[in-house]
């Protein structure tokens, strides 16, 4: 076996769950029963609005097995294995849009396309990151120069003082990932700031965050079918905010993928 056959086959497998809506505490009960956790540790686990890692099994089978329980159990739960979430796909980033018959056209900015047909986009999930960029300021100050002013008897001497301090900006843009039911991996993704809103015609707006807007709304009409998840564009007081690190970010994105699939999968209602 490879390498890396033998590292995937000693990953950690997750279980993982959809958090429920509203909380039900005879559902907490046996889910901390089948977990051996208490039933306030468990309330935590299942509290929140993004899918939660519960526990984590060295094998597939033992993840599959409790994923199964807790199903039967009432939860919505998933197994995923660790490189599954830390996988880092190039995505392909929109520059344009344009209608093609019954798909949708993307470009980006190196003339590359992807084309999405209307029934083919399984789940869009919109969400928001914020980035902080470190700096620094100077401010220039005049002060007395008490040494220089008691050697001139008394005549009052200036001098000028620059003082630099670190200063923190921070930056909120959208984004969209369009997938299909095929891969975790989206097969679109579109950024706020990067994109040439000139395709939405008479409705362009002065600014990209009202252009954005226009855009997402368009995206329900374009693909009806698929499910369009926001919950990403907020904070979470157990999750921890949608803009944090970006490699939890794209975790969160996943998990939010895998989640949607497993209710498809069990008939449940997104």
């Amino acid at each position: 076996m490879s390498e890396q056959g033998n590292d995937l086959k000693n990953e950690l497998v997750h279980v993982a769950v959809c958090p429920p809506k509203p909380p039900d505490p005879e559902l907490i009960r046996r889910a901390a029963s089948l977990l051996g956790k208490e039933i306030v540790d468990t309330r935590l686990l299942l509290a929140g609005e993004i899918p939660r890692i519960i526990v984590s099994y060295p094998r597939t089978g033992a993840a599959e097995a409790m994923a199964r329980s807790l199903r039967e159990a009432g939860l919505a739960a998933f197994v995923c294995g660790d490189h599954e979430l830390r996988n880092r796909v190039a995505s392909f980033r929109a520059h344009t849009v344009r209608p093609g018959e019954r798909e949708m056209i993307f470009r980006d900015r190196q003339g590359g396309e992807v084309r999405v047909k209307a029934d083919d986009a399984f789940l869009i999930i919109r969400g928001r990151i914020k980035t902080i960029t470190q700096g620094k300021t100077s401010t220039t100050k005049i002060t007395l120069n008490v040494p220089a002013t008691v050697l001139t008897g008394g005549i009052p001497i200036l001098r000028r003082v620059t003082e630099k301090s670190a200063k923190e900006s921070f930056q909120a843009e959208d984004f969209v990932k369009i997938y299909d039911a095929r891969s975790s991996d989206p097969r679109v993704e579109i950024v706020q700031n990067h994109v040439d809103y000139n395709f939405l015609g008479s409705e362009l707006a002065t600014s990209a965050a009202a252009n954005f807007n226009i855009f997402a709304a368009k995206l329900r009409q374009w693909f009806p079918l698929a499910i369009f998840d926001e919950r990403l564009t907020g904070h979470f007081k157990t999750d921890g905010p949608a803009a944090g690190a970006k490699d939890a970010l794209e975790m969160h994105c996943q998990l939010i993928y895998f989640c949607h699939l497993a209710m498809r999968q069990d008939g449940r209602p997104a």
